[in-house]
């Protein structure tokens, strides 16, 4: 992984942004990039803060020495709240049942809350039609509400009329909270999208995961010098030369047409490279690329290659490229799973080591 290029990716988006505040999201292990190296990299860069999805994740960068602000997504219950607030984390407001468990709660600390407003995404927030009825809460609770956020449904369309929609929906909440005399600092309705599509408006900080990870489709990306920063390799166990008819995998669904060399990498489905690129993903081997045949498996893949090739147990074959034109760039192994950059990143698992060596 390329931390040099992660700093670039975060000083690109704090140049493009309006003076609007850049804060990482590193949950699931920041897309499967490494939480601890991530942020700490971001932190010398300047980072004020992140974002993470649960309790435990944020305690985990805690455990690494990171002591910049965290605000966790999620819900945490009750007897969760004092280890919170003994790691000084923020915690966002995910619906108005919540908004009241907290403000019951006495804490003996400042305790940061984030109101999570629902302004069309529907998993989380309260509900716009019910803020009225929690501004007894949220006075109560004023002293600890650091901030006010959404999240956007659909700011990476090519039709952003829903997008604008939400962003009305939160500057008429925003209102309705200084009506009531209620500004809290931060304000945040922006994901990457949302942001680099300049869906701010009057907003000090935009939450950016995807984009820091230059892994967005989004032409503004590109236009904003966001670059990918994670490359996958495996290391080859065994290259064998095979004869015509030889069969590979689990259900034999590969046959050898003609004589090959067959290598076989300590990778497979328990590390995230997904079974179901099983006989249709290509791999890098010295500028070339090579198919994966036979069934992926559990702690290893097969890869066919021209009996010709030199290829010997430790040498090293790309999975997955920095280079989003590749055919096994993250991107377009997305497209070959018919999912998204995200779900193919997030999905390495933490046995899979990480070379956060930065590379120039």
């Amino acid at each position: 992984m390329d931390l040099r290029q992660l700093v670039r990716n975060f000083q690109h988006l704090r140049r493009v942004s309006g003076g609007v505040g850049i804060l990482p999201v590193v949950k699931a292990n920041a897309y499967g990039h490494g939480a601890a190296p991530v942020a700490r990299a971001l932190v010398s860069a300047g980072a004020e803060g992140f974002c993470v999805a649960t309790l435990q994740e944020a305690l985990d960068l805690r455990e690494d020495g990171l002591l910049a602000p965290i605000l966790v997504f999620g819900s945490l219950r009750p007897e969760q709240f004092p280890v919170a607030e003994a790691n000084h984390l923020d915690l966002a407001v995910v619906s108005a049942d919540y908004l009241r468990e907290l403000a019951a709660w006495q804490p003996r600390a400042a305790f940061g809350l984030h109101l999570n407003l629902d302004t069309g995404m529907g998993r989380s927030g309260i509900l716009l039609d019910d803020l009225g009825a929690c501004l007894d809460a949220i006075h109560h609770l004023q002293g600890r509400i650091r901030g006010v956020m959404g999240h956007f449904s659909a700011s990476d369309e090519p039709d952003l009329r829903f997008a604008g929609i939400q962003r009305r929906r939160f500057e008429g909440a925003l209102a309705q909270l200084r009506d009531a005399g209620l500004t809290p600092p931060m304000i945040h309705h922006a994901n990457s999208a949302g942001y680099l599509r300049g869906l701010t408006g009057g907003d000090t900080h935009a939450r950016c995961g995807i984009a820091l990870y230059g892994l967005s489709d989004l032409g503004e990306s590109e236009a904003a010098g966001l670059k990918p920063i994670l490359e996958l390799t495996a290391e080859v166990t065994r290259a064998v030369r095979i004869p015509a008819g030889t069969t590979v995998g689990y259900g034999s669904t590969y046959v050898a047409p003609r004589p090959l060399a067959l290598a076989t990498l300590n990778c497979g489905y328990a590390d995230g490279y997904p079974r179901a690129l099983s006989n249709r993903a290509v791999v890098g081997f010295r500028g070339r690329t090579y198919p994966v045949v036979g069934k992926v498996s559990m702690d290893q893949l097969t890869v066919a290659l021209p009996d010709t090739v030199l290829i010997r147990p430790g040498d090293r074959m790309t999975l997955l490229s920095r280079n989003p034109e590749e055919p096994h760039s993250v991107r377009n192994t997305a497209r070959l799973l018919s999912t998204i950059p995200y779900e193919v990143t997030s999905a390495l698992n933490r046995r899979v080591h990480h070379d956060h060596a930065s590379s120039s």
